[in-house]
């Protein structure tokens, strides 16, 4: 009888564990009302159907008395019981929220768009298990996707290498209304603190350069093909001084010299080539071709018209 009576108090010992670790775990994942629990705790038979709720209620205090912190049911909560805080909660301070923005920045400037989404969904669970709300929303604003539709960016990624035409949305700068564009989506970049779809304008028979944060909606998705022609700006200039290591992915050296360096690059239009160039100073000399030095000339004369009024 001993040894019963010892088997079913271990028993029950072990059973009001596995019912407190399941109940803060679905507590954290939302609230919830009792009977929902009780059917939950009834499906994974850690009680029976003819137990009383009176023993969700004092696992409910057993967790109170290990530093939970759990609303009462009140119409207020729709009758549900709401996690407000637990001790696995994470205390990170806003001088380690400051050390981890100084590590994201240097991360982010060599980070491709893949990782960048990673580190943002990584910032949002861990925020999770922030109680200060203040650290909480800083950990929020640590990423640089925190303005961005990260669905969407994922969805556009999906798009690139499925080779669809997407049929969206879009308002151009300085437009007042939205038009529709049937776009080829080839690839999203991420260049000054914007992220950028690079793809095929399918009524302009060229390439485009979409701010994402600019598309209201896509509207359609059918499968394309592999018959587009992509345009690209090429551009070859020389540049006096310059870090081999700054090299973008579309540049080449074509010749190195005592003096610099030659160097072709293929850009996705004209106006990200224009941005690459200005962006070396002085330092740089378009070699050709003709028309874009023409273009670097006159946008170089409006700039100093500006600066001067």
């Amino acid at each position: 009888m001993l040894k019963t009576a010892d088997k079913t108090e271990l028993n029950q010992i072990s059973l009001t564990g596995a019912r407190a670790l399941v109940l803060i775990g679905l507590l954290m994942e939302a609230p919830r009302t009792l009977d929902e629990i009780r059917n939950i705790f009834i499906e994974l038979k850690l009680m029976e159907d003819t137990n009383s709720s009176d023993i969700l209620r004092i696992d409910l205090n057993t967790l109170r008395t290990m530093g939970c912190e759990i609303s009462r049911a009140s119409a207020k909560t729709k009758f549900r019981y709401v996690l407000k805080k637990h001790p696995f909660m994470l205390g990170i301070t806003s001088e380690e929220i400051g050390n981890l923005k100084k590590i994201y920045k240097k991360i982010k400037d060599n980070s491709n768009l893949l990782l960048m989404l990673k580190y943002d969904e990584f910032f949002k669970k861990l925020a999770v298990y922030i109680d200060d709300e203040n650290v909480k929303e800083e950990l929020y604003g640590i990423s640089v996707l925190k303005n961005y539709q990260t669905d969407l960016i994922n969805e556009l990624i999906k798009d690139c290498r499925q080779n669809r035409i997407l049929k969206l949305l879009y308002k151009s700068a300085g437009s007042k209304d939205y038009t529709e564009k049937e776009i080829t989506p080839l690839r999203l970049v991420y260049r000054n603190d914007k992220v950028y779809l690079c793809g095929y304008d399918h009524s302009k028979k060229e390439s485009v350069v979409l701010n994402i944060a600019r598309i209201k909606s896509i509207l359609s998705r059918i499968a394309g093909n592999d018959d587009i022609e992509v345009k690209t700006t090429k551009i070859k200039f020389f540049l006096k001084s310059f870090g081999i290591s700054e090299i973008q992915e579309n540049e080449t050296i074509v010749e190195k010299s005592e003096k610099g360096f030659l160097i072709e690059g293929n850009y996705y239009n004209d106006f990200w080539a224009m941005q690459r160039i200005l962006s070396f100073g002085s330092d740089c000399t378009v070699i050709e071709p003709e028309d874009f030095k023409e273009k670097i000339i006159q946008k170089i004369k409006s700039m100093r018209e500006i600066y001067h009024e």
